[in-house]
């Protein structure tokens, strides 16, 4: 079922990718362009010597903390909107979606509280395992970050089922939707897995790419900006099928 669930997210952006452009791409590209002139204005420090290589990294904070910025407001704005879309079918109207300011504050304010949980959840799993240290530094290192990524995935995606609720505006704790879940730890760790590897091996043309000389960096970065929207897209599709199966009990086809 895992699969499925995955595969069905895939499909609500791949098979209605131009209202998925049409709703989220502008918003992306107003984070987009800015990042990809960044990262063309200042090369990786890697490329530089050591003086040259702190001077760039100084002058490319402000920058930096701007495109930040910028991406924190247009994925809070990508998401409200796409939730939306996909579970009350509400198309925007405008060349944007409608800036949902509360809605949009509820979602941010939710994704912090759920980063904190999944903070604590990483520290009491690394204290738990902590006695495995005599099995030396390299498998305990190992051992650890396996457990701490899958237990993270897991409570990340079933408590996560807050966010399309707060986009949508209806009541839903991280309680009731931890009890929505419940006996589901295998469907979600099979789709936290399959979600993980598509991410990685969608980013190894950007590896590949970076170690080209040249115009290599540039490429990568444009490589690694054009699969983030779809990244973007379908992480935030992964939430609304686990709402919409699990909270709205819609059937998801094989």
């Amino acid at each position: 079922m895992g699969v499925n669930l995955f595969m069905h997210s895939v499909r609500l952006v791949l098979g209605d990718w131009r209202n998925a452009l049409r709703i989220t791409g502008l918003l992306y590209l107003i984070y987009a362009v800015p990042a990809l002139l960044l990262g063309m204005a200042f090369p990786p420090p890697s490329q530089q010597g050591g003086a040259e290589s702190i001077g760039s990294m100084l002058a490319l904070a402000p920058g930096g903390i701007i495109v930040g910025l910028l991406a924190l407001v247009m994925v809070v704005w990508i998401a409200v909107a796409w939730h939306r879309y996909i579970l009350l079918d509400e198309v925007p109207t405008g060349q944007v979606p409608a800036f949902n300011q509360d809605r949009m504050l509820a979602y941010a304010g939710y994704s912090i509280l759920l980063g904190l949980i999944l903070l604590v959840v990483s520290v009491v799993v690394s204290i738990v395992l902590s006695p495995l240290v005599f099995l030396g530094a390299a498998a305990f290192g190992t051992i650890l970050s396996i457990v701490v990524i899958a237990v993270a995935l897991i409570v990340d995606f079933r408590l996560g089922l807050v966010l399309p609720a707060k986009a949508l505006g209806k009541p839903l704790t991280f309680g009731e939707a931890w009890q929505a879940t419940k006996g589901e730890t295998g469907t979600i760790l099979v789709l936290a897995i399959v979600a993980a590897l598509a991410a990685v091996i969608i980013d190894i043309p950007a590896m590949i790419l970076a170690v080209l000389p040249g115009i290599g960096n540039i490429l990568s970065l444009i490589w690694t900006l054009g699969t983030g929207w779809v990244k973007a897209v379908v992480g935030v599709s992964l939430l609304t099928t686990l709402y919409g199966y699990y909270i709205e009990k819609r059937n998801i086809p094989a």
